[in-house]
């Protein structure tokens, strides 16, 4: 299985000006709902009030419940650097339809929703790039947007941006208007690969933790990418031409 959405990124150090939280240290893997904390990946605390863990995208992944006392919601501590774009992926747990609010710093960001019904608990939904802007200290959320109606919903995969200034910038943000890669996993960990354009290009992959995973010459579309021996996870692919130019990015979770 492989997930795709769109993620420009820093080529030599993924990391560096961007955070990433994929939840592995969320510590809840069973169907009751709980409230506690475990330390994120940017290093603050994050709070979890009536989740669940055994609704997942990737394993571990909080899943807010719906009709819960108090309101189901998920939030970090405070995150150094400031926040310019924000993208994350979520999934419909049960029948009811998805009601999420993504807040920062108190203040409504994105609300996603679905169509409801069991035909959409398989699709797992990734946001567009969504404008910050904000410097300084910040807080993420995610919070059920109605008590009552706001079907159980799966988060994971989130990753930002900062805004501070020489640690990030417009052209290596998430969906700074670049054209899309797209990835189609085609058997045991080979990936189909298809960009637009022609000539020859460089097409690299990262690791979550920023670590180089191949770089290789790329010049017909479709292609196959040979991923074995990778673990599964979380991997980021850079599409750039012979002037180094980003021609565009998907990141995906291999498994």
């Amino acid at each position: 299985m492989v997930m795709m959405v769109c993620l420009a990124c820093m080529p030599v150090s993924l990391l560096i000006g961007q955070g990433v939280e994929s939840f592995e240290n969320f510590p809840s893997s069973s169907g009751s709902y709980a409230s506690g904390s475990f330390t994120g990946a940017d290093g603050s605390e994050w709070s979890y009030v009536q989740c669940r863990g055994d609704k997942a995208i990737d394993l571990p992944t909080p899943c807010l419940g719906k009709k819960r006392n108090p309101l189901s919601r998920i939030f970090s501590g405070q995150i150094h650097n400031g926040c310019r774009k924000i993208v994350f992926s979520y999934r419909q747990a049960f029948s009811s339809a998805v009601n999420l609010n993504l807040l920062i710093n108190g203040e409504l960001i994105k609300n996603v929703t679905t169509a409801g019904g069991y035909g959409d608990t398989t699709e797992v939904h990734t946001t567009d790039s969504l404008e910050v802007n904000l410097p300084g200290d910040f807080q993420i959320e995610f919070r059920q947007a109605d008590s009552l109606n706001s079907g159980q919903v799966c988060v994971d995969d989130l990753a930002w941006t900062s805004f501070e200034q020489g640690v990030g910038s417009e052209r290596d943000v998430p969906g700074a208007g670049l054209p899309a890669l797209r990835l189609v996993c085609t058997g045991e960990k080979q990936v189909r690969v298809f960009a637009s354009g022609t000539g020859h290009k460089r097409l690299l992959v990262f690791s979550a933790d920023g670590r180089l995973i191949k770089d290789s010459g790329f010049l017909n579309s479709p292609s196959i990418l040979d991923m074995a021996g990778c673990p599964e996870g979380f991997y980021v692919f850079i599409l750039r031409n012979r002037e180094n130019i980003i021609l565009g990015e998907a990141r995906m979770i291999l498994k």
